[in-house]
């Protein structure tokens, strides 16, 4: 008979479920095979995704720009590139803004 043992129980002495020690505050678990924009594959373990500050500060930056009609969605990708040196086409800055402050409709309260 084995012993089922709980997360806890496992913890304490010293293991983690994948017998490696992961910071999860700064780590974001990996759900598809595209590493999204402002992440990076992990160096201990490619099922997480590790954050990159300055390209995620660079979205953010262009997302306000878009909230408030600035800028277009073109050219945020095209400063974005230059500004990161990581490309992101217009069509997935859309998924990533629309997903996050609702599609530009719903913002401007025209929802049927």
């Amino acid at each position: 008979m084995t012993k089922i043992w709980r997360k806890n129980e496992w913890e304490e002495i010293g293991h983690s479920l994948l017998n490696k020690t992961i910071p999860t505050s700064d780590l974001k678990r990996r759900k598809s095979s595209t590493v999204p924009f402002g992440y990076e594959l992990s160096k201990e373990d490619a099922q997480y995704l590790e954050p990159i500050p300055k390209q995620l500060e660079a979205l953010e930056a262009v997302e306000d720009m878009i909230v408030k009609e600035q800028i277009t969605l073109r050219d945020a990708c095209y400063w974005l590139q230059n500004h990161t040196g990581r490309s992101i086409s217009h069509v997935g800055l859309k998924k990533i803004i629309d997903k996050k402050y609702g599609t530009r409709q719903e913002r401007l309260g025209f929802t049927s």
